[in-house]
C-alpha cells in the first residue's frame, strides 16, 4: 500500500479547486493586517486554522461559507490576490500536482476598485510567479484558472466576455457558482448563447458552419469509473433540474478554412 508521503510526490492533476477556499491561515491574517480587513474571528494563526476546519467539519453550509467572506475579505488588492495566486502554485506543486484548474470569481475582488482585468491579471501573475520558482526547484507545474460568474448577481455574459479576452493567457473556462436556491440558471443565459443558434450559420475566417441542433450531455457519464455499471442518470438530472441536458451544438461544415485560437466568430 502507498504511504501517504508516496502519494503526495506521485504527479496529480487538479481540475476544480478554489483560489479563495485554499489560502494559508498565516496568510489571511498577514493580508488582514495589510489590508486593513478588521472582521477575522481571531488573527492567530493557529487558532484560525482550527476555525476554519471546525467551520468546515460543522456540516453546516452557512459556517461552511463564512469562511469564504473572510478569505475574500483579505483579497481586495492587486498585490494580495497576487500573492494568494503564488502560493496556490507554490502550494499545489509541493503537493505534486502538475497541472492545475483554479476557480474564482473575479466580480467578489472589487471592493476596493480594482477592474476584473486587473484581477484576473493578478492571478496570471501570481500563477506566474509560483511556475517560475517551482519549475528552478525541480517540482514544475502548469497553472491555469477558470473564470466564475456568481449566480447572485447575475454578471455572467460579462464574466463569459473576461474569459473570452483572456483565453490563451492562462484562462481556460468559464462556469457560474453560488446559492443556487432563487437564483435559477435562466438568470444566465445570455452567456450561453449558442443554444439560439440552431439553423444559423457560424463564420470563423473562410470556415463556414451550419448549427444543426443542440448535443446532449453524453450518457457514459452515468458509468462507474472502471466499469460498465450504472451509477447515477445524470442526463436525467440535468433535465430535471435545468430543463433540458444540452452541452453544446452540432456544427455541419460549409466551407473550408483554417481556425486558430482567438479568430473571431460570426453567427448569421
Amino acid at each position: 500500500m502507498l504511504t501517504f508521503d508516496q502519494i503526495k510526490t506521485l504527479p496529480k492533476a487538479v481540475l476544480h479547486d478554489h483560489l479563495d477556499g485554499g489560502l494559508r491561515p498565516a496568510t489571511v491574517a498577514e493580508l488582514a493586517a495589510d489590508e486593513g480587513y478588521q472582521n477575522l474571528p481571531t488573527t492567530d494563526p493557529a487558532a484560525l486554522a482550527k476555525w476554519i476546519k471546525d467551520a468546515c467539519d460543522s456540516g453546516s453550509l452557512e459556517a461552511y461559507l463564512e469562511t469564504f467572506q473572510h478569505t475574500v475579505g483579505v483579497m481586495q488588492s492587486f498585490a494580495a490576490i497576487e500573492r494568494v495566486a503564488y502560493e496556490c502554485a507554490v502550494d499545489h506543486a509541493n503537493d505534486g500536482v502538475v497541472y492545475a484548474e483554479i476557480r474564482f470569481a473575479p466580480e467578489l475582488h472589487q471592493l476596493n476598485g480594482l477592474s476584473l482585468d486587473e484581477i484576473v491579471q493578478a492571478v496570471i501573475t501570481g500563477f506566474a510567479r509560483g511556475e517560475a520558482e517551482m519549475a528552478n526547484l525541480g517540482k514544475p507545474i502548469v497553472m491555469r484558472t477558470l473564470l466564475t460568474a456568481m449566480r447572485t448577481a447575475a454578471r455572467s455574459t460579462e464574466i463569459a466576455q473576461l474569459a473570452i479576452r483572456w483565453r490563451g493567457k492562462g484562462v481556460v473556462g468559464f462556469d457560474i457558482a453560488g446559492k443556487e436556491a432563487g437564483f435559477p440558471p435562466s438568470r444566465h443565459l445570455d452567456a450561453f448563447d449558442e443554444k439560439n443558434w440552431i439553423n444559423k450559420t457560424i463564420k470563423i475566417n473562410e470556415a463556414e458552419f451550419k448549427v444543426l441542433k443542440h448535443i446532449p450531455r453524453c450518457s457514459a457519464t452515468n458509468l462507474k469509473v472502471n466499469s460498465d455499471q450504472a451509477d447515477i442518470n445524470l442526463p436525467n438530472q440535468l433535465k430535471k433540474v435545468y430543463g433540458h441536458m444540452d452541452m453544446g451544438i452540432y456544427l455541419y461544415p460549409l466551407d473550408n478554412g483554417k481556425i486558430s485560437v482567438h479568430d473571431e466568430l460570426i453567427v448569421n
